[in-house]
Protein backbone atom coordinates (compact mmCIF):
# COMPACT_ATOMS: atom_id res chain seq x y z
CA UNK A 1 0.00 0.00 0.00
CA UNK A 2 1.33 3.37 -1.22
CA UNK A 3 1.58 6.25 1.71
CA UNK A 4 1.37 9.60 0.95
CA UNK A 5 2.33 12.83 2.94
CA UNK A 6 0.16 16.17 1.62
CA UNK A 7 2.50 19.57 0.68
CA UNK A 8 0.22 22.71 0.54
CA UNK A 9 1.44 26.08 0.42
CA UNK A 10 -0.02 29.34 1.61
CA UNK A 11 0.51 33.01 1.71
CA UNK A 12 1.94 33.33 -1.83
CA UNK A 13 0.77 36.17 -4.24
CA UNK A 14 0.17 33.33 -7.02
CA UNK A 15 -0.49 30.60 -5.68
CA UNK A 16 -0.36 28.19 -9.22
CA UNK A 17 2.88 29.84 -9.66
CA UNK A 18 4.25 29.45 -5.98
CA UNK A 19 3.22 25.26 -5.73
CA UNK A 20 4.37 24.88 -9.61
CA UNK A 21 8.47 26.07 -8.32
CA UNK A 22 8.25 24.30 -5.52
CA UNK A 23 6.99 21.28 -7.31
CA UNK A 24 10.01 21.75 -9.59
CA UNK A 25 12.55 22.28 -6.22
CA UNK A 26 11.47 19.01 -4.74
CA UNK A 27 11.87 17.04 -8.11
CA UNK A 28 15.63 18.98 -8.53
CA UNK A 29 16.30 16.50 -5.32
CA UNK A 30 17.80 13.63 -6.14
CA UNK A 31 16.57 11.38 -3.18
CA UNK A 32 12.61 13.02 -3.59
CA UNK A 33 12.82 13.13 -7.14
CA UNK A 34 10.59 9.92 -8.32
CA UNK A 35 8.35 10.31 -5.05
CA UNK A 36 6.73 13.67 -6.21
CA UNK A 37 3.26 12.92 -7.34
CA UNK A 38 0.42 15.41 -8.41
CA UNK A 39 -2.86 14.90 -7.19
CA UNK A 40 -5.83 16.93 -9.12
CA UNK A 41 -8.33 18.72 -7.52
CA UNK A 42 -11.94 18.75 -8.34
CA UNK A 43 -12.68 21.87 -10.23
CA UNK A 44 -15.06 23.20 -7.15
CA UNK A 45 -11.82 23.25 -4.89
CA UNK A 46 -9.31 24.05 -7.07
CA UNK A 47 -9.49 27.88 -6.25
CA UNK A 48 -6.90 29.02 -8.56
CA UNK A 49 -4.43 25.41 -8.07
CA UNK A 50 -5.93 22.72 -9.80
CA UNK A 51 -3.80 20.62 -8.22
CA UNK A 52 -2.11 19.28 -4.77
CA UNK A 53 1.68 17.81 -4.66
CA UNK A 54 1.85 14.98 -2.63
CA UNK A 55 5.08 12.80 -1.90
CA UNK A 56 4.74 8.82 -1.81
CA UNK A 57 7.14 7.52 1.20
CA UNK A 58 8.36 4.13 1.27
CA UNK A 59 8.36 2.44 4.81
CA UNK A 60 11.67 1.24 4.81
CA UNK A 61 12.75 5.06 3.94
CA UNK A 62 10.30 6.72 6.19
CA UNK A 63 12.77 8.41 8.55
CA UNK A 64 15.24 9.60 5.81
CA UNK A 65 12.14 10.90 3.27
CA UNK A 66 10.23 12.45 6.22
CA UNK A 67 13.75 14.33 6.83
CA UNK A 68 15.00 14.87 3.35
CA UNK A 69 11.14 16.50 2.65
CA UNK A 70 11.82 18.61 5.59
CA UNK A 71 15.02 19.78 4.73
CA UNK A 72 14.21 20.74 1.04
CA UNK A 73 11.26 22.84 2.14
CA UNK A 74 13.02 24.55 5.07
CA UNK A 75 15.69 25.59 1.74
CA UNK A 76 12.99 26.19 -0.76
CA UNK A 77 11.29 28.75 1.99
CA UNK A 78 14.55 30.59 2.27
CA UNK A 79 15.01 31.19 -1.41
CA UNK A 80 11.94 32.96 -1.77
CA UNK A 81 11.25 36.71 -1.84
CA UNK A 82 8.97 37.59 1.10
CA UNK A 83 8.41 35.86 4.20
CA UNK A 84 4.77 34.97 3.54
CA UNK A 85 5.20 31.51 2.36
CA UNK A 86 4.20 28.60 4.50
CA UNK A 87 4.37 25.17 4.04
CA UNK A 88 2.14 23.02 5.71
CA UNK A 89 2.99 18.77 5.57
CA UNK A 90 0.40 16.28 6.22
CA UNK A 91 0.82 13.02 7.19
CA UNK A 92 -2.02 11.25 9.31
CA UNK A 93 -2.58 13.33 12.11
CA UNK A 94 0.41 14.88 11.99
CA UNK A 95 0.63 18.60 10.52
CA UNK A 96 3.97 20.22 10.48
CA UNK A 97 3.45 24.14 9.36
CA UNK A 98 6.89 25.58 7.98
CA UNK A 99 7.66 29.43 7.04
CA UNK A 100 10.67 31.09 5.27
CA UNK A 101 11.21 32.91 8.96
CA UNK A 102 12.02 29.41 10.73
CA UNK A 103 15.64 29.29 11.79
CA UNK A 104 14.56 25.48 12.58
CA UNK A 105 17.97 23.25 13.55
CA UNK A 106 18.75 19.87 12.21
CA UNK A 107 17.66 18.37 15.84
CA UNK A 108 14.07 20.24 15.22
CA UNK A 109 13.58 19.19 11.69
CA UNK A 110 15.12 15.48 13.31
CA UNK A 111 11.94 15.52 15.77
CA UNK A 112 9.33 16.84 12.83
CA UNK A 113 10.70 14.06 10.65
CA UNK A 114 10.24 11.37 13.84
CA UNK A 115 6.59 12.76 14.30
CA UNK A 116 5.64 12.45 10.55
CA UNK A 117 7.49 8.88 10.76
CA UNK A 118 5.33 7.31 13.95
CA UNK A 119 2.01 8.36 12.22
CA UNK A 120 2.37 6.75 8.90
CA UNK A 121 4.14 4.10 10.71
CA UNK A 122 0.83 3.41 13.01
Amino acid sequence: MDTYVTIELEGGKDPAEDLRRLEVWLRAEEELAPLVVRRERPADESMGVAYDLLLMVLQETLQATALTLLRALRNHLRNQPGDSLSVTVRAGDVECVLTGRDALTRGELEAMAARIRQTLEN
